[in-house]
């Protein structure tokens, strides 16, 4: 998926297809990290929220890079296995931005 998407197909050249995937899920724990902050920095929790719409809305561009996400054999466009796999990022995205505006409304009661 990351050699069909455009903008990171650069990173994989540069990087090598290894050494992206692991700095893809570095970032992932420190997004996760700062979410989970929120009891004690709304704040940054809110920003790791916001990082993780990003991430999620790229992952989700991957539905239109990816030829392998969609089934052609159907008149009806079809996902695959692996578009399935990338849909669900959708209520994750859903999930990011509420948390957002949980945590940047508690940032405020402070």
């Amino acid at each position: 998926m990351i050699t069909s998407s455009p903008p990171f197909s650069r990173f994989a050249v540069m990087l090598g297809e290894r050494r992206l995937a692991r700095l893809i899920g570095a970032v992932e724990i420190v997004i996760g990290s700062l979410i989970a902050a929120k009891p004690l920095a709304p704040r940054a929790s809110a920003l790791g929220s916001l990082a993780a719409a990003g991430m999620f809305t790229s992952t989700l561009s991957f539905l239109i890079t990816t030829p392998e996400a969609w089934q052609q054999r159907h008149r009806e466009p079809k996902l695959s296995l692996v578009g399935q796999f990338l849909i669900k990022d959708t209520v994750l995205l859903g999930a990011s931005l509420l948390t957002a505006a949980e945590s940047l409304r508690d940032a405020r009661c402070r």
